[in-house]
């Protein structure tokens, strides 16, 4: 985009069932910060794979702008949906290689931390099976967050958190260990137009590498290693 900044494509669908609303967004990073110039919306009941690039397509016109002139790609990584995540990556990826952009993968906790606000600890709990969640701590909204790790009711009360963004999938027992320890539970709000605001803070990846991010082993793997062990 030349001296008047970079033009930054976001990608979101990483949790199309746990709050926001997925979709792309195309903006202009500078000096200043990003500046947001337009969203385009994925209804969360369609499917990604046939209206992922569309949106892409529809975006990058209404605005008057050709994907050649892309400077970067963020993509939401994960943990998230499997499919979701499989599509998004995969497109950011085609999309980089054929515009020659560059490419940059996102923590899905960073944008739900980062819809939040407020200065203060946060985390951010995604990937919720049987009794523990994929958990992201932040010392502040809107900064990159710890590694992250599977967690049980058991590491709650160690977080020194006032707040815990959680979709309806977290734990019955997490959730009352978070009440125990006074800690609010707030549903994620996962958008493209939060993403593109870290467009300063992503993880860049070469072209062809961006892969989801599950925060757990996938479950046929976990069912090869009960019938056939280790080796």
């Amino acid at each position: 985009m030349g001296s008047m900044g970079e033009l930054v494509l976001a990608i979101e669908t990483s949790n199309p069932s746990s709050g926001g609303e997925p979709g792309v967004a195309l903006g202009e990073l500078s000096a200043g910060g990003v500046r947001k110039i337009g969203i385009e919306p994925i209804g969360p009941g369609q499917r990604h794979d046939d209206l992922l690039m569309p949106a892409i397509d529809r975006v990058m016109r209404g605005a008057g702008h050709s994907p050649g002139e892309l400077d970067r790609i963020l993509c939401s990584v994960g943990p998230g949906g499997y499919t979701g995540l499989r599509i998004a990556t995969a497109a950011a990826n085609v999309v980089a290689l054929a515009t020659g952009a560059r490419l940059f993968a996102v923590p899905s906790a960073w944008v739900a931390a980062a819809a939040e606000p407020g200065d203060k600890p946060i985390a951010v709990a995604l990937a919720s099976k049987g009794e523990t969640c994929h958990l992201t701590r932040f010392e502040r909204p809107g900064e990159p967050g710890d590694a992250g790790r599977l967690i049980g009711a058991a590491a709650i009360q160690s977080l020194d958190v006032g707040v815990l963004i959680a979709d309806r999938f977290l734990p019955e027992s997490i959730r009352e260990a978070c009440v125990k320890s006074d800690i609010e539970i707030r549903e994620p709000k996962l958008s493209p137009g939060v993403l593109l605001g870290l467009a300063g803070i992503g993880l860049e990846r070469s072209v062809g590498s961006l892969a989801p991010l599950y925060g757990r082993e996938a479950e046929a793997i976990v069912r090869w290693r009960e019938l056939h062990g280790d080796g």
